[in-house]
């Protein structure tokens, strides 16, 4: 049986960690609330309260935003200022992942820099990708809420 886009048992694994990872330190971090009060979709847009993703805290690092559904990285680019870019790869629109600085899409080898846009042209397959969308944001430090879309 053919099946050009299914995962590799190890992809199945590596997503599956990172999503219960991703998981918990939501449920540990910040103020201890899980749901609601750590990510808010309005169906256009996605809010965040930054302080329960410890890693925003670190300028220059990329991070994938929950639900892993909003398939969004963010990185925060000063003080009060972020970027939001799509994982999707703009090749075939295999999910990418965040490796380092950087996100590589696993189903053809594009790479895109932590700002989206594209170091490598997929490798073994027709075609080519384009940089990673992007989202606008707005974040509001008195309630440190970051507002994606």
């Amino acid at each position: 049986m053919s099946c050009e886009d299914c995962l590799s048992r190890r992809d199945f694994l590596t997503r599956s960690t990172l999503a219960v990872a991703g998981a918990a330190a939501l449920g540990a971090c910040g103020d201890g609330q899980f749901g609601p009060s750590a990510v808010i979709s309005t169906g256009t847009s996605l809010s965040i309260k930054v302080s329960t993703l410890p890693a925003l805290q670190t300028v220059g690092q990329l991070v994938l935003i929950p639900p892993v559904s909003a398939r969004i990285a963010v990185k925060r680019t000063g003080a009060a200022s972020f970027l939001a870019i799509s994982t999707i790869c703009t090749h075939q629109q295999c999910e990418t992942n965040i490796v380092g600085t950087s996100l590589e899409c696993p189903c053809h080898g594009s790479r895109y820099d932590s700002d989206g846009k594209v170091t490598r042209q997929p490798q073994g397959s027709s075609g080519s990708a384009t940089n990673l969308p992007s989202y606008t944001t707005q974040y509001n430090a008195a309630t440190d809420t970051l507002t994606i879309g």
